[in-house]
């Protein structure tokens, strides 16, 4: 990540005086381009607006965006990193942890908050809190988009379990009727749960 140099935050600093009413920073800057300008031979002198003049505070105003893009980029990467904790990850303002029952919980760590609760999978949960670090709301497209997937896959993954125990049930009774029917249903619950967590995969990937 490039960091803004010392030009670029002394940019931004005039600029930001000049913008309160305090113009002498920004016109010592300019009278410093103006006379690199005429150092290199470059001499204006017709009456009004210079192009001297112009250039200088276009420089400025460039070096102020590439300040103000480099900042803003390092805070966004600073607001995604994680960091392991002794139950889980802290990502930005959210942790993502693991409770007793082994699946995982989303905590704000400004409130001390629990937010989301019992998720079965890592990757939904840890998709979740980078979209919350970027300022995404609960009803963007974005945070829709995992949460469905994930209600998907939580419910044919909890069926699969389900038609699982009902197919050792029928096999206990010997009734073999019963476990064939057990035993499609588990075998396409398992199938749409493997689809929701690909899925969900590949949004985890994509952000990571």
């Amino acid at each position: 990540m490039t960091t803004p140099s010392k030009q670029d935050v002394n940019a931004m600093s005039n600029l930001m005086k000049a913008l309160n009413g305090d113009k002498t920073a920004l016109k010592e800057q300019v009278a410093y381009e103006q006379q690199v300008m005429a150092d290199s031979g470059h001499i204006d002198v017709s009456h009004g607006v210079k192009t001297a003049d112009i250039k200088a505070m276009e420089n400025i105003m460039n070096a102020f965006n590439s300040a103000s893009n480099n900042v803003s980029k390092k805070v966004a990467t600073t607001m995604n990193e994680s960091t392991k904790t002794p139950n889980g990850v802290k990502v930005g303002m959210f942790s993502v942890e693991k409770n007793d029952n082994g699946y995982y919980d989303i905590r704000d760590n400004r409130s001390d908050d629990t937010l989301f609760e019992e998720i079965c999978l890592y990757e939904t949960a840890y998709v979740i809190t980078r979209h919350l670090n970027s300022g995404k709301k609960i009803n963007s497209p974005e945070l829709t988009k995992i949460m469905a997937s994930n209600a998907l896959f939580e419910k044919f993954y909890f069926d699969a379990i389900q038609f699982k125990d009902s197919y050792a049930k029928a096999k206990k009774r010997k009734d073999t009727n019963k476990m064939d029917i057990a035993e499609a249903r588990f075998t396409r619950a398992k199938s749409e749960a493997g689809s929701a967590k690909r899925s969900i995969k590949s949004i985890y990937e994509s952000i990571k």
